[in-house]
């Protein structure tokens, strides 16, 4: 059994209580459903000194406000997986995990999640005797064999789809309330892959309304359906007249610590999308698709999966 270290528990009643606690305590962290903070607790990862508990201070479900989906941080995952709105977004918080891990985890966490790696994301004993690792307590990457860059990998499933429909977030810190775009929001750093100020509570994410003719899927590739984090996570969001594509966005996921936005998909927009098409972007999907071994998972095997995927998720597309 893994026991977790001594920690004060603070209760939030609303967002500004909790950004308020975060500024007077010691060594603080927020916890909302705490599905991925409570593992690192256990693996002492993080030693934090209190915890503000946020699950009934952030906000829940979702409006439409002004042609944008404004959806509240504390959302249960499994309450966004009946979300009609937006399919792919449902169906991508419909893969997270198993029902239990959905029903407490929230769209914030899984918008915020921590970076993962195999060296990372093992019991204290297992990292001592490897030496630690670059994002934990050492100066070595395992992954890539090296002292100067982390490379564990952003394994969000709601992310990708987020980042083509070019959603943003909703923040409240010390200094106030902004909105920032979520391709802002992550940068290539395993260890600190955040581009947040520390205190920062995230409360609602913007999703732009579906425009006219909009389809969208999201694809993950994992070892075990009934649980596991993406070995590779694909989204596919655009929209059509007929059967030519007016835009397209692709996003890769689970491969590095930034997800990763598909370029020079421009050449593909006003044509119809038959199978020459179809063969061009999973072509240009593969090429851009560089994974690392942060994740199980063969790297090679994985970067083929990345155009199967792109094959497969624009003939769903096609089809409607």
């Amino acid at each position: 059994m893994l026991r977790m270290d001594g920690f004060t528990y603070h209760h939030a009643s609303d967002p500004e209580s909790a950004v308020a606690l975060y500024r007077e305590l010691k060594s603080p962290m927020y916890i909302a459903g705490g599905t991925d903070l409570l593992p690192n607790l256990k693996h002492r990862i993080i030693r934090p000194e209190n915890l503000i508990g946020i699950a009934r201070a952030l906000p829940r479900g979702w409006s439409d406000v002004g042609q944008v989906l404004e959806i509240g941080a504390g959302t249960r995952l499994s309450q966004l997986a009946t979300m009609s709105e937006v399919p792919p977004l449902a169906e991508a918080a419909g893969l997270v995990a198993g029902p239990q891990i959905r029903n407490m985890g929230t769209i914030g966490g899984n918008v915020l999640l921590d970076t993962r790696c195999l060296f990372y994301n093992q019991t204290e004993f297992w990292r001592k005797s490897l030496g630690w690792c670059l994002k934990a307590e050492g100066d070595w990457c395992h992954v890539i064999d090296g002292p100067k860059t982390c490379v564990a990998a952003q394994s969000s499933d709601t992310v990708p789809v987020l980042l083509a429909m070019d959603a943003s977030i909703r923040l409240l810190g010390p200094e106030g309330s902004r909105e920032l775009k979520l391709r802002d929001l992550y940068q290539f750093n395993g260890m600190d892959h955040l581009k947040i100020e520390p205190g920062e509570l995230l409360t609602h994410i913007l999703v732009p309304a579906p425009a006219p003719g909009f389809r969208g899927v999201y694809l993950k590739l994992r070892r075990r359906d009934s649980i596991d984090f993406p070995q590779l996570g694909l989204a596919a969001i655009g929209t059509f007249s007929s059967d030519v594509m007016t835009s397209l966005e692709m996003v890769v996921g689970a491969v590095n610590p930034q997800p990763k936005p598909i370029r020079k998909l421009d050449a593909f927009i006003g044509q119809p999308l038959d199978d020459a098409a179809i063969d061009g972007i999973a072509e240009l999907v593969e090429k851009q698709t560089r994974p690392q071994s942060s994740v199980v998972g063969d790297t090679a095997w994985r970067r083929s999966m990345a155009g199967h995927f792109a094959r497969q998720a624009m003939s769903q597309l096609r089809t409607g």
